[in-house]
């Protein structure tokens, strides 16, 4: 079923809420849309991050780190592909360095 909206909320942590100057969204996506299609509806919304998120192939860089409803999206069957449900939630995280 397309067409149908999906309410999306979206957290921007660290520095990725510091360049978005705010640290969430809320996204309307259609039925049958994935994770990877709200990664890139963000970047519409916040042309900030894309110097940030994208290589220079306009793919996402790997080290940007994508949960959806607190589970990393590259450890999910579908990957990026995953397809997004009413409700779920994502959370951007920018890579962490210790030491």
């Amino acid at each position: 079923m397309r067409g149908k909206n999906l309410n999306i909320t979206v957290n921007l942590i660290a520095t990725f809420k510091m360049l978005a100057g705010k640290s969430s969204l809320s996204l309307a996506m259609e039925n049958g849309q994935s994770v990877l299609d709200a990664f890139f509806r963000v970047l519409e919304m916040v042309p900030a991050l894309k110097p940030h998120w994208l290589g220079q192939d306009g793919q996402p860089q790997v080290f940007v780190h994508v949960f959806l409803n607190g589970n990393d999206a590259a450890t999910l069957a579908d990957g990026m592909q995953t397809k997004l449900h009413d409700g779920d939630c994502l959370d951007f995280i920018p890579p962490v360095a210790g030491g």
